[in-house]
């Protein structure tokens, strides 16, 4: 289903029917449409009189070619053909964007365009047809317009445009590829770096930078950043001899930031000879340059033009009628020849189309005009007009609606179909409850604004450009809403290390609830929460129709946190150090089953009577009653000591043979001796290996020798003994 929004009231005629069925909403903007065929934009759209177009050819993207409608647009043209480096629609405003592109991934060569603007040619689209003129001159007029602008202005990415034509240059010679798109009165090619707020600026309009922060405001019509003022290309030519013109664009070096042309419908011209246009009306709108009227509804106009230079005398031109539609029983009947007073240049033909009732398609009625040429001396103007059947019109609104939430900011739209939009819809829309601001409206509004406070049924009839009409209505039921409620826990006291629940108790309000925690703990209606401190946590409810409630718990949290640290004094007695935080009372257990193996102390002292592992407990409580425990694993070691003797007797009866340390409790353990001199002797680093009292494998004669000791307890205390023992032999 195609939605009708408000036209203006001048549509141009060079859309093909389809256009007419199928056209957007016009708003105040540029209008693109990629309906008609190449061929068509050029025999319906661009071409005035005087001359004739064959061998039409493109060559480029689907949509980057297509007609428009500019009479609500800054671009100057009541309409045309666009031709663009991206898709056309992009040509649409507002100026919204600085860098608009549509990137067909591809690239051309030719010459004629590198020869404006150096560099890689990408996103190419090429017109081209041969054409012969009726008088000595041909010309058109046409903007330029582009995303480069100002900031890519002056620099290698210098989008290129031409107009390049061929054939017998009434000067001499030939023009081949000769490019028409220039300045005024000048040999310099229209280019972004040539016309911009920096050169040749009288030929500039500046479109803002689609950011709201450029040299003019941005543009509510167009999306192009800057574009030309209105320019003409212009060129001598040979009456009736054969011409080529090529029409080009692309992008150069990327293809990004589109650059497109717009070309003025019907001001392809050769100067002098009569011309053959034509024009609808449907409803009291005028539709230019057109040539599709429905049946039963409106009219064409053909406007024969003879000149103000040829209009001296009376005349009368001839013309035949053929095609598919009937003259007199299709539209109304007309004769065969138009007449020209003295001093007339200009007269209408009138096809007024008529009613059948039949459903027969697309008819033709072709009118073929017979007039003098300068060229040749006669020649055949040939226009189509086409009479379609006027499509149905339908209208739809809203499905039914219950309303269970408050009805606010509520829109209510015809979405209209078919029908002939030429001229804009008119609605009539009626409140048949009178509740809601407002009884009936009545105008070009597709959407109207809605506030039931109770059952009401809408209704909208649609009137077309044609007098038809049709009708939808929708009905709104109402429900009364119930104001939602949210409650939280009370407020509550924990202590630390405790868990506690938050729950939501929700009522009313549409169900099918959200959840927002403050901190967000769960999206769910309750959570488990175990807060280190004391916490607010903030619960916003929000119900399908979008209203919020909001709740707050306070957790207040007391502190208690165990811990301690065991100290050896010696390797039975232990000092344990209290590190608990918010503790006020304290119960200990050491873990040994003695007699005084509990304490209530702060910091106490134990003495372990056996050596082994044992497990410590500490219980400690704040002043609010509140606990934890903590358990450490202390390992009681036996008690360290070591002693030497200060002589030995090295002589083999097996009595006090070697001389060594003796102790317990030791870990590591290293003996050297030295002579009285200082000098080496031995070295033990195994307890149970002692000095024999010999030196490199000969007795140690008796005398008094130093022994050095360093042992390791078992908890890593390092002491050194040193000492003097008496070799006695």
């Amino acid at each position: 289903m195609v939605k009708f929004k408000k036209f203006h009231s001048l549509f141009l005629g060079f859309l093909f029917p389809v256009l007419l069925l199928i056209a957007p909403a016009i708003k105040a903007q540029l209008v693109t449409s990629t309906a008609l065929t190449p061929a068509q934009l050029v025999q319906n759209v661009l071409l005035g009189g005087g001359l004739t177009a064959t061998n039409i050819t493109y060559n480029g993207a689907p949509t980057a070619i297509g007609s428009f409608i500019g009479t609500s647009s800054n671009i100057g043209f009541a309409g045309g053909v666009i031709m663009a480096s991206g898709d056309i629609a992009n040509a649409i405003g507002p100026n919204n964007s600085g860098s608009q592109s549509t990137d067909f991934g591809t690239s051309s060569s030719d010459p004629d365009l590198s020869a404006i603007a150096s560099g890689s040619l990408n996103d190419a689209a090429f017109l081209e047809f041969d054409f012969i003129p009726g008088s000595d001159t041909i010309k058109f007029r046409y903007a330029f317009g582009s995303e480069e602008y100002m900031v890519y202005a002056n620099s290698s990415f210098n989008d290129a445009f031409g107009f390049f034509i061929s054939g017998p240059n009434p000067a001499g010679g030939t023009y081949v590829n000769q490019n028409i798109a220039l300045l005024p009165g000048s040999s310099t090619p229209v280019t972004i770096n040539n016309v911009n707020l920096l050169n040749n600026p009288a030929y500039y309009f500046d479109n803002g930078d689609g950011f709201g922060s450029g040299t003019a405001p941005d543009g509510l019509t167009i999306q192009y950043n800057g574009f030309t003022t209105l320019l003409t290309a212009i060129a001598p030519v040979i009456c009736g001899q054969p011409y080529h013109i090529k029409l080009a664009i692309a992008d150069v070096l990327d293809n990004s930031f589109d650059s497109g042309v717009f070309l003025e419908a019907g001001s392809f011209a050769s100067a002098g000879s009569t011309t053959l246009t034509s024009g609808t009306n449907f409803g009291g709108v005028i539709v230019g340059n057109d040539s599709t009227i429905y049946e039963g509804c409106g009219f064409a106009s053909l406007l024969v033009n003879r000149g103000v230079a040829n209009s001296a005398n009376a005349e009368t031109f001839y013309y035949s009628l053929s095609g598919t539609a009937t003259n007199g029983d299709d539209y109304s009947f007309i004769g065969d020849s138009v007449q020209f007073a003295a001093g007339q240049d200009s007269a209408l033909i009138i096809i007024n189309s008529l009613p059948d009732l039949l459903i027969e398609g697309t008819e033709t009625a072709m009118l073929s005009l017979y007039v003098i040429n300068p060229c040749s001396g006669t020649d055949t103007l040939i226009k189509n007009i086409y009479i379609v059947d006027t499509p149905p019109l339908k209208v739809s609104l809203n499905d039914d609606t219950t309303l269970v939430c408050p009805a606010q900011g509520l829109f209510l739209t015809a979405n209209t179909a078919g029908g002939v939009a030429v001229g804009g819809f008119t609605y009539t829309w009626v409140n048949a409850s009178g509740s809601g601001g407002w009884s009936n409206v009545v105008g070009t509004v597709d959407t109207v604004h809605i506030n039931p406070l109770l059952t009401t049924t809408y209704i909208v009839t649609v009137s077309d450009s044609c007098g038809n009409t049709a009708s939808d209505t929708a009905t709104f039921n109402y429900s009364a809403y119930v104001p939602m409620q949210v409650t939280l826990n009370n407020d509550t006291i924990i202590c630390g290390g405790q868990q506690v629940l938050l729950d939501a108790d929700v009522i009313n309000g549409l169900p099918g609830y959200t959840y927002l925690w403050t901190p967000n703990v769960t999206t769910m209606d309750s959570v488990t929460v175990l807060p280190p401190t004391s916490a607010v946590y903030t619960l916003q409810v929000t119900d399908l129709c979008g209203y919020s409630k909001k709740d707050t718990v306070n957790v207040t949290v007391y502190p208690i946190s165990s811990d301690f640290q065991p100290v050896f004094t010696t390797n039975q007695a232990v000092t344990f150090n209290d590190l608990s935080v918010g503790a006020a009372t304290y119960f200990w257990n050491f873990g040994d089953g003695a007699d005084d193996s509990t304490s209530t102390l702060a910091s106490p002292e134990h003495f372990y009577a056996d050596d082994g592992t044992y497990t410590v407990m500490l219980i400690s409580i704040n002043p609010n009653g509140c606990s934890d425990t903590s358990f450490k694993t202390v390992e009681i070691l036996p008690d360290f000591y070591f002693y030497f003797p200060d002589a030995f007797t090295p002589n083999k009866n097996g009595n006090n043979d070697f001389f060594m340390g003796y102790g317990a409790g030791i870990k590591t353990y290293r003996m050297r001796i030295f002579d009285r001199w200082g000098k080496f002797i031995f070295e033990s680093t195994d307890i149970t290996i002692g000095w024999d009292g010999t030196y490199k494998g000969e007795k140690a004669m008796s005398d008094v020798f130093t022994c050095v000791f360093d042992v390791e307890s078992m908890r890593g205390v390092k002491k050194r003994k040193i000492g003097r023992v008496t070799l006695l032999r």
